[in-house]
């Protein structure tokens, strides 16, 4: 009878692998593979480097098409990773081509925005309530990125925005080192998608004094992400010193962090650069600035963190993460990781026979061994010699 159950289990566990993953292509409208690596080593990873997760779509699904397939994507993300430090829920979604039929254009808009995505990369449907940020920089892929391309697109005012594609059918592909190493020695504020979207946000100011003003960060909903927001504030009039800065401090007196040069991920800090005050806090915070003289007039307007240049590295059709970013755990670089699940994989019907018949004989040999061998019976017959 022990013997019986032994097969059974030996045989169930040498299946069970190749069941899994039908099992869980199965219980979706539109079929997928999952990828482990969200959930194990390589998400937990990049998520705590500051990395965002966001939605490509189901495998094989145009959503344009198909729109009620983009709210099974982001249920599929959700459940196994948080999008960003900031905040739980997906907000940024990849759409790669714009469809000439506004009216499939709008259906898409709503099935973003019913499912909370606020970003798209990729061209523009023309939805007012949806950001749209394309590509202007080129690729990180070998013998395609170019580090012309990225100084072209640093003048124009906008994030410079590249892709990263680690595998084409496949083939995998290498990004190309030199062209990284030099993107991470440039005063690039390295940041994502929805982290850029969600900090652009400006605070207020209140008179508090002659030289000294309170600046208040608006708050945001319960279910919004809590990004820092960056403020420039500067002189009505510009002089040759612009503004002089005692202190930045929270209400309660403490200093705010200072920043410097080399901080080029989003934090909470201020710093001022050609006599105009960057300051980066929290929703629904709020600081008090000293001057060291009687102020006049200043303004204030949505800034970019720490006065760098925005850079945001999408990852498209990410449907393995730790391929995708396998070369990158030693960069500076942040990545914004459109997740695909994986298209489900057609198993031939031989390998489930094959292991059934290998499980099988496995565990007649084992019967076999231990008939000969049985250890009962050589204790009994090691003490009866002995006496």
């Amino acid at each position: 009878m022990d013997n019986c159950r032994l097969s059974i289990a030996v045989v169930t566990l040498l299946l069970l692998p190749l069941f899994t993953h039908t099992v869980i292509a199965d219980d979706s409208e539109y079929p997928y593979d999952d990828d482990g690596w969200l959930t194990r080593i390589a998400g937990p990873e990049r998520f705590a480097l500051g990395d965002e997760f966001g939605c490509q779509g189901m495998p094989e699904v145009n959503p344009f098409e198909n729109p009620d397939s983009i709210a099974s994507c982001r249920t599929y993300l959700t459940d196994r990773v948080q999008a960003s430090r900031w905040g739980a829920s997906p907000i940024t979604f990849g759409l790669q081509d714009e469809s000439p039929d506004s009216t499939l254009n709008q259906s898409v808009g709503d099935a973003l925005v019913t499912s909370g995505f606020h970003v798209s990369i990729g061209p523009s449907i023309g939805d007012g309530r949806i950001e749209a940020i394309d590509f202007d920089a080129g690729s990180l892929e070998k013998n395609v990125a170019s580090i012309e391309a990225i100084e072209a697109s640093m003048d124009d005012g906008n994030p410079v925005v590249l892709r990263w594609i680690a595998e084409l059918g496949d083939l995998n592909v290498r990004k190309d080192p030199d062209v990284v190493a030099w993107i991470e020695t440039q005063p690039f504020w390295f940041t994502t998608a929805g982290e850029y979207h969600t900090s652009r946000v400006s605070a207020s100011i209140t008179p508090n004094g002659s030289s000294s003003i309170i600046l208040n960060q608006p708050p945001v909903n319960l279910d919004a992400w809590a990004t820092p927001g960056t403020s420039i504030v500067s002189l009505t009039e510009s002089t040759e010193s612009g503004l002089l800065v005692e202190s930045v401090r929270w209400m309660n007196g403490t200093d705010l962090p200072l920043l410097d040069e080399m901080d080029r991920h989003l934090r909470v800090g201020w710093r001022v650069i050609s006599g105009d005050l960057h300051v980066s806090i929290p929703p629904g915070d709020k600081v008090e600035i000293q001057f060291n003289e009687s102020i006049d007039e200043i303004e204030i307007r949505v800034g970019d963190f720490n006065g760098l240049t925005p850079m945001i590295v999408v990852g498209e059709h990410v449907t393995d993460l730790f391929e995708w970013s396998s070369g990158f755990q030693d960069s500076s670089i942040r990545f914004t990781w459109l997740i695909e699940p994986r298209s489900v994989t057609q198993m031939d019907i031989a390998l489930p026979i094959i292991a059934a018949i290998v499980g099988i004989l496995t565990v007649f040999q084992m019967r076999r061994l231990i008939n000969r061998d049985d250890p009962t019976q050589f204790t009994h017959g090691s003490l009866f010699e002995q006496e």
